[in-house]
């Protein structure tokens, strides 16, 4: 059954008699899809001898694929930001490229792939929020195997079809039933729910001249009334509002800067020049508004068993890549772990949640350290420059893991300075979009 024929109130019975609260009407999971559990030796044997062939015109299978399946199925377009689509863009035909090269390339062998917090985790997380049901792959198998077609040619002989095929139906079961357990983590969470679900903006407040605090509270006749809401440090809510009221305006991905355990959700969103859904609700959206949610995903993240091994913890933000930092401090704080907050910006006025971090018990004197190019004496440093001042005021004899947030090359140009330092031992990073389009790892271990 289309969800779009759903009413709010047809799905919220369903939920009762399921006793989990779920938006999704669609089949889940992979069972009676027919996927295969497994590849051949002579599908894996194939893919490698093709990877010659197939990796210099990824990038150009991936472009003939968006095109192709976004005009078969338009309906599509309500999971993708069109910034970020060809022929705007190429960002997601890169994600969809890197993702590809990464497959085949540990086809042997794909668990580099399957590392917590590493690229399927990601895209997992991302699915979900986004509410992707199992027949999607279906259509993505389709035609991903018609632009294979389309852009080798001849050269894809029946028995390469059917080998690239296999892989890629393999790869979707392990898909499938990877965000299957996702989602039933979200509805197992206090206050947990999947799918996208009414919410009332319930408080508006200017963070600085182009970022605001969105707050949302469940309506009253919400199954989520009176709940608080647990998620992780660092994930980000999904908001979908439908500005030209075709079903059609893909939900944005916003991270979480309400603390875990209380009883509203709030997202901090900067407004992005030309950006449509960014401007529109900085300009049109007001309290009382009804928008929908997906519930907390990502893996950008301070996991509970992750703890114990944080010796120590510094926190580096450029611009808006501070968002989740504020709920990175709040957790690495009361676990007395946090040695140090880097932030960049242009001046303080342009600085988010200044006064949050300030104001902080966890932060006292020297554990801020404010750099800020467009004020009197003030300057852009190099990354060398910024990760030696960062070094130098912490103690480089305890290990610590650093959490990175901003602009794509400054993160990589960060991550790559501090990589082999004393006193470094995790680098993690966070993209907002599609971190494979980037190249910007996830993580490093040193």
């Amino acid at each position: 059954t289309n969800f779009s024929r759903l009413t709010n109130m047809d799905c919220l019975k369903m939920c009762k008699r399921e006793e989990k609260i779920s938006m999704l009407s669609n089949k889940r999971g992979s069972s009676g899809m027919n996927l295969p559990d497994s590849m051949s030796d002579t599908t894996i044997d194939t893919i490698i001898a093709t990877i010659p062939a197939v990796a210099p015109k990824v990038l150009d299978i991936t472009r003939n694929f968006y095109c192709r399946v976004l005009r078969s199925h338009p309906h599509l377009l309500a999971f993708f930001n069109p910034a970020h689509n060809f022929t705007i863009s190429d960002h997601q035909p890169k994600a969809l490229a890197a993702a590809i090269v990464a497959y085949v390339s540990n086809i042997k062998d794909v668990s580099p792939l399957l590392v917590p917090g590493g690229p399927v985790a990601s895209i997992c997380h991302r699915h979900c929020a986004l509410g992707i049901f199992p027949e999607s792959y279906v259509v993505v198998h389709d035609n991903l195997m018609e632009s294979i077609g389309h852009v080798l040619g001849p050269i894809v002989t029946p028995d390469i079809a059917n080998a690239w095929s296999e892989a890629v139906l393999y790869l979707a079961k392990a898909f499938i039933d990877t965000e299957e357990s996702i989602y039933t983590m979200a509805e197992k969470r206090e206050g947990g729910w999947s799918g996208f679900i009414d919410f009332e903006v319930s408080h508006i407040e200017d963070v600085t001249s182009n970022v605001k605090a969105f707050t949302f509270r469940p309506p009253s006749r919400s199954p989520l009334k009176g709940k608080s809401f647990e998620f992780t440090s660092g994930q980000y809510l999904s908001l979908s509002v439908d500005i030209n009221g075709d079903g059609l305006t893909a939900p944005r991905h916003y991270t979480v800067t309400s603390p875990p355990g209380v009883d509203y959700l709030q997202c901090t969103v900067k407004q992005i020049e030309g950006g449509k859904l960014s401007t529109h609700i900085h300009k049109e959206l007001k309290v009382g508004d009804i928008v929908k949610l997906s519930a907390p995903f990502g893996v950008f993240t301070i996991d509970e068993q992750d703890h114990a091994e944080i010796e120590g913890a510094v926190l580096m933000s450029a611009g808006i890549g501070i968002t989740p930092m504020v709920n990175f401090q709040r957790t690495l704080g009361s676990l007395n772990k946090l040695k140090l907050c880097v932030h960049v910006d242009a001046n303080p006025e342009s600085h988010p949640y200044r006064d949050h971090f300030k104001s902080s018990d966890s932060l006292g004197p020297g554990k801020i350290m404010e750099k800020y190019s467009r004020t009197p004496g003030g300057k852009r440093l190099s990354a060398k420059e910024l990760v030696s001042e960062t070094l130098n005021n912490i103690d480089i004899d305890i290990n610590h893991n650093f959490y990175i947030c901003g602009p794509e090359k400054w993160m990589d140009a960060v991550q790559n300075e501090l990589v082999g330092k004393k006193g470094v031992k995790k680098i993690m990073c966070v993209v907002f979009g599609s971190q494979l389009a980037t190249g910007c790892p996830f993580f490093h271990n040193s």
